[in-house]
């Protein structure tokens, strides 16, 4: 299912627009702050209800205004609506039913792959954001992902409580659902992350890459658990309890689980450059989308902010002739298009700012 259309009205500096979308890569130019990024943060807001730039949903509204709302049109002719009033929840209908949908529903119905730039550098990225595509890539992929996830949320809820109160005897219950949890969550990680090396060695996308980059074969990912796996995970609860009193909350365990780079077991940010750092988070979010599309049968939009920062030319050409051989739709930005001029099957809008609000022609 491909998106076909945008539409915006009060959505950051845009007051209005209506942005046609084809199929394959559509490029987003413009000088920095004239609003490229606001068109991928309304993209992903209409397949997700959310932003990738704020955590206050209401910051997408126009400044000074109380109302934002983006419509999209796929090309089996559903569009989703979402209406987004000053400081109340997001309204998600689908159009073509007038069904209202919620967010799990959304973003199950229109998968998406986000590469913002902050993102690029999965080599440095913090523990939460290396969490985030772990769980966001196991939503899809494992059916028990969410409700493990959530049991696994409210048992460090109630576990905090009793470290407040030291409530031992309540501690111990909840110690012991969480022990009886951790091997799921535990084995859901190890088999995706298994299933990215094999990818990563074995893949019409590495081998692609692999022509620039050689050092590719060479990459992996070691999984870390959040506590050490030497130890028992009950082990590790004991010996941690005084510290956990003391801190009031769960210091170790599954929810702090993340992930390491590595080439020849080395970190790989010793080694790689950043215009490599960058290629490995463009390969590892086409790997997300490929197992996202093997286990849904659905296609999942390609949403890329800041692609051309620290990536020289022969990259840029690799990844876009990968996109457009295998008819990944994909909209992208970039400060310029002089790189891209010779691509004619690349769809390319111009974005400028005038006063406080921006145009795209």
């Amino acid at each position: 299912m491909l998106i076909t259309e945008l539409k915006l009205e009060n959505f950051r500096c845009y007051e209005f627009i209506e942005l046609p979308i084809k199929s394959g890569v559509t490029l987003i130019y413009g000088e920095n702050g004239s609003g490229k990024s606001s068109i991928i943060e309304a993209l992903y807001f209409s397949i997700s209800g959310k932003s990738f730039r704020a955590t206050d949903v209401n910051a997408v509204i126009r400044k000074s205004l109380k109302q934002t709302q983006t419509f999209i049109t796929f090309s089996n002719g559903i569009g989703i609506k979402i209406t987004k009033n000053l400081n109340e929840k997001s309204k998600i209908i689908q159009t073509k039913d007038k069904k209202i949908l919620s967010y799990s529903q959304l973003v199950t119905n229109y998968p998406s792959c986000l590469i913002e730039n902050k993102e690029f550098f999965f080599t440095t990225s913090s523990p939460e954001e290396k969490r985030s595509f772990l769980n966001k890539t196991l939503f899809y992929v494992e059916q028990n992902s969410k409700k493990t996830l959530n049991e696994l949320k409210k048992l460090l809820y109630q576990r905090s409580a009793c470290l407040k109160n030291r409530d031992l005897a309540q501690l111990s219950y909840w110690d012991s659902k969480l022990i009886q949890l951790e091997p799921l969550i535990t084995e859901n990680n190890l088999n995706l992350v298994q299933s990215i090396n094999e990818m990563l060695k074995n893949s019409n996308l590495s081998d692609h890459f692999s022509e620039k980059n050689p050092w590719l074969g060479d990459l992996s990912i070691l999984y870390s658990h959040g506590y050490d796996k030497n130890q028992s995970f009950s082990s590790i609860l004991q010996q941690n309890m005084e510290k956990d009193m003391i801190l009031r909350r769960t210091t170790a365990g599954p929810h702090r689980r993340t992930f390491d780079l590595l080439i020849k077991n080395k970190p790989a940010h010793e080694i790689l450059s950043r215009g490599q750092q960058k290629i490995v988070s463009i390969i590892l979010h086409l790997l997300q989308r490929e197992l996202i599309k093997i286990h849904t049968k659905k296609k999942p939009i390609v949403l890329m902010d800041d692609i051309s920062s620290e990536l020289d030319n022969d990259n840029a050409n690799l990844m876009l002739k990968y996109l457009l051989n295998n008819n990944i739709q994909t909209i992208m930005t970039s400060i310029e298009n002089k790189r891209f001029l010779d691509e004619k099957d690349l769809t390319m809008f111009y974005v400028e700012q005038i006063g406080d609000k921006s145009n795209v022609k």
